[in-house]
């Protein structure tokens, strides 16, 4: 019995050892950095710009106003576009630390599935910022290739919180945590939770959706925080045993 513990407590060590307290923090620094540029691009919408509208102007709700994917018909909403691509950017920037976080030896499916996903959210942020910039939705605005990057990601990320599971849960939390960044979540976000916190559901956008979808995104970089922390004490425990050994 005691030799089945030792061996127990020697996976349980050597899989803690493999998440890097390091690339956990790099990760969540990104992911918070993304939320906050998100928050800055939702109350920009809904509280800076909405304060300012008359009654003759469009509604502030209006799905033209919507920065997530830009598509037509889209109009530039201040700097809500700008600021919600940089963070797209980030956030994939992000994933990708995860993984390092996370890695080991024989990862090729895993590492086939972090690009990807991260990638599908790269795209969607180069197409908000190309979009800011030619003054008109990209090419990348059709509805088949907003569906294809979307689904990439939201069944991306499920895959790799299965896959991290066992080796860091809270990595795999925070990547459920971003899945309210993709087109299933955002739709779930806008139909159901935004209305039953602001008592309404719109016409259009419901307020406040894309500050919902921020505070998803810091709750990832939360998630990721929680990792290295225990990946920090994990490590400290198996230095204070390979000590008492000795």
């Amino acid at each position: 019995m005691a030799a089945i513990a030792h061996t127990n407590n020697h996976m349980q060590t050597h899989r803690a050892r493999r998440v890097s307290a390091q690339w956990s923090l790099v990760a969540a620094g990104l992911f918070l950095a993304a939320a906050a540029l998100q928050l800055v691009a939702s109350l920009e919408r809904w509280v800076v710009l909405s304060a300012s509208r008359t009654r003759t102007d469009i509604s502030i709700e209006d799905h033209r106003f919507d920065y997530s994917y830009p598509a037509d018909p889209w109009q530039n909403l201040g700097t809500t576009a700008q600021f919600f691509g940089v963070g797209l950017l980030l956030l994939a920037l992000g994933i990708m630390a995860v993984a390092r976080s996370v890695a080991h030896r024989d990862g090729g499916l895993e590492r086939m599935l972090t690009v990807a996903t991260a990638v599908s959210f790269g795209i969607t942020g180069v197409h908000a910022l190309v979009s800011v910039l030619i003054g008109f939705p990209s090419p990348l605005q059709f509805l088949p290739v907003q569906v294809l990057l979307s689904l990439v990601g939201f069944a991306g990320l499920i895959a790799l919180s299965v896959c991290w599971l066992r080796v860091s849960w809270a990595s795999s939390v925070a990547c459920l945590l971003l899945l309210a960044v993709t087109l299933p979540g955002t739709t779930l976000v806008a139909f159901q939770i935004a209305p039953a916190i602001v008592g309404y559901q719109s016409h259009d956008t419901t307020p406040f959706t894309e500050t919902i979808v921020a505070v998803s995104t810091a709750a990832a970089g939360v998630a990721m925080l929680v990792a290295a922390g225990v990946a920090a004490l994990s490590r400290r425990r198996s230095a204070a045993q390979g000590q008492l050994t000795l």
